[in-house]
């Protein structure tokens, strides 16, 4: 009779150990990519925290530092003439309060509006927590008009405050300093800087933004208000 060799192959124990083995490969490549998604999903966050600031940075350094000194324009051409009369300086169109602001400023030349506008920029009345711009042509306007749109610029803000850096009227030796509120009808003049903090409610770190005006001197009020009695400058 011929003999038979035995039948060479695996034993329980060896394929117990090779389970084992297959089974925490498994488990570490999931917790690789789980890891690994995390970081990507954290990463992108950073980044979209890091742009948003970025954008809120931009729109203030390139509109609110070039804030030009115009006063307010009347639509009726007789104040305006009686503004030329009046030794008073004249209004500028420049508010800062607390929580708000509004100043004149130009956007760039590939925007559809043209000339200069007035930003309106401070938290929406029916979301505190939301800050919103709304732009009107430069002309008479003490308050928003109804019919400027709002943009959101930032959303989920926990605290918003503005400061005015510059010489106030209230102190008798003219000694400049920060202030919480800045009209400019007593002098006719823009603030030096002004400060903006903000803090966001996921408590995330924003550091104070400082801007210098470019332009803070009295402006030339009879040139700006020929100018606006002309047609087509800048009020369309």
């Amino acid at each position: 009779m011929l003999n038979r060799s035995p039948v060479k192959g695996f034993t329980l124990i060896e394929m117990l150990i090779a389970i084992s083995l297959l089974g925490i490969m498994v488990v570490l490549l999931f917790a690789s990519l789980r890891i690994a998604a995390e970081s990507w999903n954290s990463g992108e966050a950073k980044i979209s925290e890091v742009n948003k600031k970025a954008v809120v940075y931009q729109f203030f350094k390139r509109h609110l530092s070039n804030t030009k000194p115009f006063p307010v324009i009347q639509d009726n051409q007789q104040q305006n003439d009686q503004q030329l009369g009046s030794q008073e300086v004249p209004k500028l169109a420049f508010t800062g309060l607390p929580q708000s602001i509004s100043f004149v400023s130009a956007l760039p030349a590939a925007s559809a509006r043209k000339g200069l506008q007035v930003f309106h920029v401070g938290l929406d009345p029916q979301q505190p927590s939301t800050l919103k711009v709304a732009l009107t042509p430069y002309r008479q306007t003490e308050s928003i008009p109804a019919d400027a749109e709002p943009v959101v610029l930032l959303e989920n803000l926990r605290h918003l405050k503005i400061s005015y850096f510059g010489s106030s009227t209230d102190n008798g030796d003219g000694t400049s300093g920060w202030l919480d509120e800045w009209q400019g009808q007593a002098t006719g003049q823009l603030p030096k800087l002004v400060k903006i903090s903000i803090a966001l409610n996921d408590d995330s770190f924003w550091p104070d933004m400082i801007f210098a005006l470019k332009i803070n001197g009295q402006p030339n009020a009879e040139a700006l208000l020929g100018e606006q009695s002309q047609p087509g400058i800048a009020n369309e």
